[in-house]
């Protein structure tokens, strides 16, 4: 189920065995399975100035299960049956392996799509004579719709294939940005800068490579990117290097003192960079970095007015929100048992106000902003909107379950710091 390119993330490369498991799970969009009701249809391609590769391209992540050195791109068709030195109309559909398994078509599925641009479509036929269609919308690698597939092309199609890989299932909004046909360029919709992709997945053994970006964890982006993680498909090649933008290459263009993303990488000249924002189809818990404990609503209670505390997590639903952009850079925090909203008590401006629940009017003490910490990778101020110098806490930096929740100014202190981790 992709959406905008719908597929599932996945992560770390397992190096030569990687691929074995990476791109399946879910049908391939737009394929005659998917319309057939093999696998659900989430949505074509939906992309702000990115039909035509300007200023990047949004979609949703998420390739998933077991296909590219199982179902042809080092195993079966690239490489191996020399499909690289063919064009897409001649070299991977007519026949062969690929075509003839759901898993393998899904793999084309995601080709054409990274390769080819929007509105070229492939057809082809597996061995019962079934007829596919493949549609473009990336168009990364153009020129292999009717010539070969060279280094150049390799590694922009392994930047465009890994950059949409998920170990997880949770399928999360990106926009991505890079040389080339997709272009730089950021999106106030998307933020937060997720990581960079490259490497060439077309050689043998394949090289897939992700660095962190500078607002998520040096090691891990919960349930996206990160070691650890099961049928991995690529690594950082610095470990806990800290974020690419130590280790890479910034493009010329920004956006807020930001860099849109990276000319190079580990030697890599072809990078894709994501971005994305909170996903409000996905629930979160929201940990305190300096004591390991998540923002609930006080006794479950689904009443306005109840208080926000700290306590070790459950899993129970009032220590569960989703997070849903109501402005550029603003946001409504909702729980997920109550269908309430964070507030400041008593719609109060004041320093030191307590964290309570309301139903959601729009106010601006309902509205807040997720600041990423540029020199702490991965955690957040969670400020009024109105007051983004600001960052929640529980009082007096304290540990204890049950401590209140409050706002006041940033002082830097691992107590206002927080991790928002998808469920």
């Amino acid at each position: 189920m992709d959406s905008q390119l719908n597929s599932k993330r996945m992560t770390g490369l397992a190096a030569a065995l990687a691929f074995a498991a990476a791109f399946t799970g879910c049908q391939a969009p737009g394929s005659d399975d998917a319309g057939a009701g093999g696998g659900a249809v989430e949505s074509e391609l939906a992309a702000t100035n990115g039909l035509t590769m300007v200023n990047g391209l949004t979609m949703t992540n998420g390739l998933s299960g077991n296909g590219l050195s199982g179902n042809g791109l080092s195993g079966n068709g690239l490489s191996g049956n020399g499909l690289l030195m063919n064009p897409l109309k001649t070299g991977i559909l007519p026949t062969g392996t690929m075509m003839n398994s759901t898993a393998g078509r899904n793999t084309i599925s995601y080709l054409v799509r990274c390769a080819l641009a929007s509105g070229k479509t492939i057809t082809a036929k597996d061995q019962n004579n079934v007829s596919y269609s493949f549609s473009g919308s990336i168009g990364a690698a153009p020129e292999w719709e009717t010539g070969t597939c060279n280094t150049t092309c390799q590694e922009r199609m392994t930047g465009c294939l890994l950059a949409h890989v998920n170990t997880s299932g949770v399928h999360i909004p990106i926009w991505l940005d890079s040389e080339g046909a997709i272009g730089w360029g950021q999106n106030v919709n998307y933020p937060f800068q997720e990581g960079s992709f490259f490497g060439n997945i077309f050689v043998s053994p394949p090289k897939g490579y992700y660095c962190n970006g500078r607002d998520f964890s040096w090691s891990t982006v919960p349930g996206r990117l990160g070691v650890g993680q099961s049928n991995a498909p690529y690594i950082n090649p610095w470990g806990s290097g800290g974020p690419c933008q130590w280790n890479c290459t910034n493009s010329s263009g920004s956006t807020n003192g930001t860099s849109d993303g990276f000319t190079s990488c580990w030697g890599y000249s072809h990078v894709v960079t994501v971005w994305r924002n909170f996903d409000a189809n996905t629930q979160y818990k929201i940990v305190n970095k300096q004591n390991g404990k998540v923002l609930e609503v006080a006794g479950s209670s689904t009443s306005g007015g109840a208080a926000i505390q700290q306590r070790g997590y459950s899993g129970s639903s009032n220590q569960k929100w989703t997070i849903i952009q109501v402005a550029a850079g603003k946001y409504k925090v909702v729980n997920v048992n109550s269908g309430k909203a964070l507030d400041l008590a008593n719609a109060s401006g004041a320093e030191f106000t307590p964290l309570v629940q309301q139903t959601y009017s729009g106010a601006a003490t309902q509205q807040w902003s997720m600041l990423s910490l540029a020199d702490q990778a991965g955690n957040y101020a969670v400020s009024p909107a109105s007051k983004s110098w600001w960052s929640i806490s529980p009082v007096l930096g304290g540990t204890s379950d049950g401590l209140a929740i409050q706002a006041s100014g940033f002082s830097t202190t691992d107590s206002q710091k927080w991790q928002i981790v998808p469920l």
